[in-house]
């Protein structure tokens, strides 16, 4: 006979790296706590969540951004369109399925109170981001450029799915699980106890054997990266080479991104090696120096698992939040790329080398909170899934 208290789960992941990344160690999580757990995943990503031990129901989407527009702003497009493009498969599969869940727990991205007029199931919103608050007019003018996205599914499906933005100033379930801690996370004061902070959560990345970076110990390495998705901003790139190229004080890497071609870079200086992709959890565990954009996914791998301070430049408004409170709570320093430089990112690295000490303190209590949210998980789970 099946255990009353185990659930039958029904979890939605968005179709990117980063819902990976926040996913993979909640799913386990799950189902060591004996909850039978079904998960939509984009079929790009099955392989990797299939040690997880859940059963997977893949989705495939066209990950292009819109054609008609320039393509920096298309880059920026792909991941609300991804979302938007990904809620037809995933109901029309559901729909046509026998199966009955006991709770549905989706990625922020989605609009989970619309999608349960659909499933018909109590709603759990997973944030990987912060909960942000209140809206700002950025925010609103981009919503309004996005709104003809969510026709498609809301024709379909006769609901009104809101824009994968709001999910995140005012996510709409009963009970929302950031993947943060209470300090690291601003305004705590628009939480309500309806939210649950259970700490970063990470997926196990295997050595890759086939990396051939080799780190020089007479050097300090500087290590660059503005994320898998924001980052298509050549300008930033070439103002690191100018500010770092051919030291005899720092070996740098730098990761551009799938979006950049690093023959546009122009010559690389010899003390830099440039790629794409690299397995950033093997090259944060060499690094001295990291340079980032604030992406969620990097900061918390820096701070819990490579114990790393952090230079970071904000390159969306999400990115800001956290940069905010790295500064604050004394574990890096934040910059802003409008009045960056060459001069202004080498004083600035001179100045972490010289402090690392004091940022390695704030890294620290960052990363205990983190410990200590992440060891509430399982209460969390056993209260609201009861």
């Amino acid at each position: 006979m099946e255990d009353k208290k185990s659930k039958k789960i029904l979890l939605v992941v968005g179709p990117f790296e980063s819902s990976l990344s926040s996913f993979y160690e909640l799913i386990k999580d799950l189902i060591s706590l004996g909850h039978n757990v079904t998960c939509y995943v984009e079929e790009e990503f099955e392989t990797k969540f299939k040690p997880t031990g859940a059963r997977l129901k893949t989705y495939k989407i066209d990950k292009s951004g819109p054609s008609k527009l320039p393509p920096a702003i298309a880059k920026r497009a792909v991941v609300p369109l991804g979302v938007a493009k990904s809620y037809i498969p995933i109901l029309d599969d559901f729909s046509k399925s026998p199966e009955q869940y006991d709770y549905l727990m989706v990625d922020s991205f989605y609009d989970g109170n619309e999608m349960n007029k659909v499933l018909k199931i109590p709603t759990v919103i997973v944030l990987y981001t912060i909960a942000l608050g209140e809206k700002t007019p950025f925010v609103e003018m981009s919503m309004i450029h996005r709104k003809h996205y969510w026709i498609p599914v809301n024709k379909k499906y006769k609901i009104n799915v809101k824009d994968f933005l709001l999910q995140h100033f005012s996510p709409d379930a009963k009970y929302k699980l950031i993947l943060s801690s209470k300090l690291f996370h601003p305004e705590l004061k628009k939480v309500d106890d309806s939210y649950f902070f259970i700490g970063p959560s990470f997926y196990e990345r295997p050595k890759d054997t086939t990396f051939d970076f080799k780190k020089d110990e007479g050097k300090k390495l500087i290590y660059i990266s503005f994320g898998s998705t924001f980052n298509a901003n050549i300008e930033c790139y070439k103002m690191c080479m100018e500010a770092f190229g051919n030291s005899k004080e720092y070996q740098v890497l730098m990761s551009v991104g799938k979006n950049i071609d690093i023959k546009e870079l122009g010559d690389i200086p010899e003390n830099f090696s440039v790629y794409n992709r690299v397995p950033q959890q093997q090259v944060l565990s060499m690094a001295d120096v990291f340079i980032n954009h604030g992406g969620n996914n990097s900061v918390y791998e820096a701070i819990f698992l490579a114990h790393l301070p952090i230079i970071i430049i904000p390159m969306i408004f999400a990115h800001e939040e956290n940069a905010k409170l790295i500064e604050k709570l004394g574990a890096g320093i934040s910059l802003d790329k409008e009045e960056l430089s060459p001069d202004i990112l080498s004083k600035t690295v001179e100045t972490y080398l010289a402090d690392k000490e004091k940022y390695l303190k704030g890294v620290d209590k960052i990363a205990e909170s983190f410990k200590e949210a992440r060891d509430e998980r399982k209460k969390v789970f056993e209260k609201i899934l009861c």
